[in-house]
């Protein structure tokens, strides 16, 4: 299996999967969680690296299976998993396509939904110079992660430029899964779910409306929400004690 996986912390296997800026050891949420007592395993999405990688991922589907046979090469079967954005995607989609690979979930903002009435935000016209606007409930106080831990691109010396030039990689990545719109048809999959879950949303987030939530709650047989005040869309950073409180609390139910 192809890929990079990030482990940090010891403990309980405990799976992240991350949004579009893409993960890496220094993580803010990934030591908080590793910090609860976990081994935070960090899958790198296909595609962040090098679009090479998805070339042979044609649609969700197949990077659900592609998820699943990872979760098979790294022995985890009815694993707690955790995810934002559009890993929480992806954690839904593999709840759905292999229930019981996930035996508890957190989702946190995820994509996936759409609704016509409040449709979700288009992301990709707002990359790079306007997203943070989007992303946060109050863009002055934004906290910006870690960068990518790939900064060696061939023929590349400026650092910066490598950074923002795999994180433009990822948005594409990204973009194949979710362009136009990110509604594949997971609303009609989500009640294969058999893992409880948790659903965490920023009560201002400017990207997906916090109402998705409701969607989601509806949809999966055994969920609940929880609204997170004074957050937006990166509500796992701007609220990160709240946040991993939430899922510490949950995780031991």
């Amino acid at each position: 299996m192809a890929g990079r996986v990030i482990r940090v912390g010891s403990g309980p296997p405990l799976v992240w999967l991350h949004n579009a800026g893409g993960v890496t050891e220094l993580d803010p949420v990934v030591l908080a969680l590793a910090d609860q007592g976990y081994e935070v395993i960090a899958p790198v999405c296909p595609g962040f690296d090098s679009l090479d990688e998805i070339d042979d991922i044609r649609d969700v589907h197949d990077l659900a299976l592609w998820y699943d046979d990872l979760f098979t090469d790294l022995g985890l079967d009815g694993a707690s998993v955790v995810a934002h954005s559009f890993g929480g995607m992806i954690a839904a989609e593999l709840a759905a396509h292999v229930p019981h690979r996930v035996g508890r979930l957190v989702l946190a903002a995820p994509v996936g939904l759409w609704r016509d009435d409040e449709p979700m935000a288009d992301m990709f016209p707002a990359f790079p110079l306007e997203i943070q606007d989007l992303l946060w409930a109050d863009p002055s106080k934004a906290v910006l992660p870690p960068p990518p831990a790939r900064t060696d691109i061939e023929g590349v010396d400026d650092p910066l430029l490598a950074m923002f030039l795999q994180m433009t990689t990822g948005m594409t990545a990204v973009g194949k899964f979710m362009w136009p719109i990110p509604d594949k048809g997971l609303r009609r999959r989500l009640h294969r779910v058999t893992a409880p879950t948790l659903i965490a949303w920023g009560a201002k987030d400017k990207l997906i409306p916090a109402s998705y939530a409701d969607d989601f709650v509806a949809a999966i047989p055994n969920a609940r929400a929880e609204l997170l005040d004074d957050a937006g869309h990166m509500v796992v950073l701007e609220r990160l004690d709240d946040f991993i409180s939430l899922v510490a609390g949950f995780l031991k139910e």
